[in-house]
């Protein structure tokens, strides 16, 4: 619904008034045309009282717009890039999923222990400056630490199950590890409604913590019977 806008002179108000026009003002439907892949900002308004003891209120003052930018600006992504960049560092992103095979908490020395995760990435939706946005969240990179004294390793690779694995690590001694994954994630945004995807300055990290492992190392005994 078109925005309502007290007009002087067929003229916006430099206060941007509304439902109060005084006189020779006018109400009436600000409309703005915007090119492709641009959207209309919508003017915001502040109104202010004072709440008395005895419930009534004074000092209520008129509606004042509170825009950065003048009413009816038509916005393109690359304005409202600095405050996607602000809000993707406000995101709850959901850390990505460790998995371990062998599956059963334990594995053995000198064998491959493979870890994985889903490279999936995830969305939110939001407003900016009153214009509704999706974000998307794409893991990048992947830093596996396996508790061992080794140092991390990074991978844009997520990895993948047995037996086609691509991920893997080798434990030289007994010992229970504790394997973490911190991912690192890269952003963009979408103005609803446009086609164009925007990069976002800036990357945002989670981290996952794994169940204990607990590491074995194989023996070989001799027996008196034969194995069947």
């Amino acid at each position: 619904m078109p925005a309502s806008i007290c007009f002087t002179q067929d003229f916006p108000t430099t206060k941007g008034q509304v439902g109060a026009c005084g006189p020779g003002e006018r109400e009436g439907a600000l409309v703005v045309a915007c090119e492709a892949e641009q959207v209309a900002l919508d003017p915001i308004f502040k109104q202010t009282w004072v709440n008395n003891p005895d419930g009534t209120i004074s000092d209520l003052s008129r509606w004042e717009l509170q825009n950065p930018a003048s009413p009816g600006d038509c916005l393109a992504a690359v304005d409202l890039a600095p405050l996607a960049e602000a809000e993707f560092q406000r995101l709850t992103i959901t850390p990505s999923p460790v998995t371990i095979q062998p599956p059963d908490g334990w594995t053995l020395v000198n064998v491959d222990t493979i870890t994985y995760t889903s490279p999936a990435p995830q969305t939110f939706t939001t407003t900016l400056l009153g214009i509704p946005v999706t974000i998307e969240a794409t893991p990048d990179t992947f830093t596996w630490d396996y508790d061992d004294g080794t140092t991390p390793m990074t991978t844009t690779d997520p990895g993948r199950a047995y037996p086609h694995h691509t991920v893997a690590h080798v434990y030289e001694e007994e010992a229970v590890a504790t394997i973490t994954l911190a991912t690192t994630w890269q952003g963009r945004f979408q103005i609803t409604g446009t086609a164009t995807w925007t990069p976002i300055t800036g990357t945002a990290t989670t981290t996952t913590a794994a169940p204990p492992l607990t590491i074995h190392e194989a023996r070989a005994r001799l027996v008196t019977e034969p194995l069947d």
